[in-house]
């Protein structure tokens, strides 16, 4: 049976302008003139006799049709792109720019489940901090930790950052913890990195930290909950990276104190990368491997 097809290079157009909310970006991405792209999705839209793009003084937007078109589109895309992947044995890349204590404590124990699920993508882990420089990493996407929300590329909230006061079960067990003052026959462990936290704790919770003794300082998070396992301290530390050293009794969390530190863990795609398949099938699981954020 003969298909009737729609003109395949206006439903790449339309692709590329629905993804990008732009028909400027469309073009760039296509490596066309935006009067090419803009006459693409014009013939899609008389070829099916509806309205796709509706076009504001501020923009564009989907009409509902043009919504429900994507989704179909996006589909079948995604299903031609995993099959050639398949035939061609050529397996998607995707290189992950994450933080240590994240990546060390967190993603890699879980990265076997993603792979589980998704066989025909190679996973590479690189570790940095701060702003990402996406030119530099070469990166897919990034995880960063960052106080205010940052600006430029994609950056979509993954989880809140909370604090809890975590020990050694050892190190407590001859010395209880009944009171916020008993905090004072113990070491208090620092991050480098986040100086005043301690200081915004005990602020918190109304008390003295000058009251306090601040002993071994370290850079990352994985470095200050070894330090904790180790019996050297006691610290404040990401609940979604204790969690289950707090469920398998590894660490206890003495007067089950927290802080929100204002701080937030945000996922970073660069434009271009937004509509990867590899891409969106990753944060899709990480946003299923992670807590709701608030």
């Amino acid at each position: 049976m003969r298909r009737h097809l729609p003109p395949l290079n206006a439903i790449k157009a339309f692709e590329a302008v629905a993804r990008q909310q732009s028909f400027t970006a469309a073009a760039a991405e296509l490596c066309v003139s935006q009067s090419a792209v803009s006459k693409q999705v014009a013939r899609l839209e008389a070829h099916l006799q509806l309205q796709l793009v509706e076009r504001h003084a501020k923009g564009i937007s989907l009409s509902k049709e043009g919504e429900a078109y994507l989704q179909v589109l996006t589909d079948a895309l995604d299903a031609i792109d995993q099959a050639s992947a398949r035939l061609s044995n050529v397996p998607h890349q995707l290189r992950i720019d994450t933080l240590p204590s994240l990546s060390s404590i967190w993603l890699i124990p879980r990265l076997s489940d993603f792979q589980q699920r998704h066989p025909g993508i190679e996973v590479e882990l690189v570790t940095g901090d701060g702003p990402v420089d996406f030119a530099a990493s070469e990166a897919d996407l990034a995880i960063r930790c960052f106080a205010d929300a940052p600006t430029g590329n994609h950056s979509q909230l993954l989880i809140q950052e909370r604090l809890h006061l975590v020990a050694s079960p050892s190190l407590v067990e001859s010395r209880p913890v009944n009171h916020l003052s008993d905090l004072r026959q113990f070491t208090l462990l620092r991050q480098t990195t986040r100086p005043d936290l301690w200081q915004q704790f005990f602020r918190h919770w109304h008390d003295d930290e000058q009251a306090y003794t601040y002993g071994f300082a370290s850079q990352h998070f994985f470095m200050t909950l070894q330090s904790v396992k180790e019996g050297i301290g006691i610290a404040l530390l990401p609940d979604f990276l204790v969690a289950e050293q707090l469920e398998s009794g590894q660490l206890c969390a003495p007067l089950n104190l927290s802080l929100d530190s204002g701080y937030g863990y945000y996922l970073q795609i660069p434009a271009h990368k937004r509509q990867q398949l590899q891409v969106r099938q990753f944060t899709h699981w990480l946003q299923t491997q992670l807590p709701a954020s608030e």
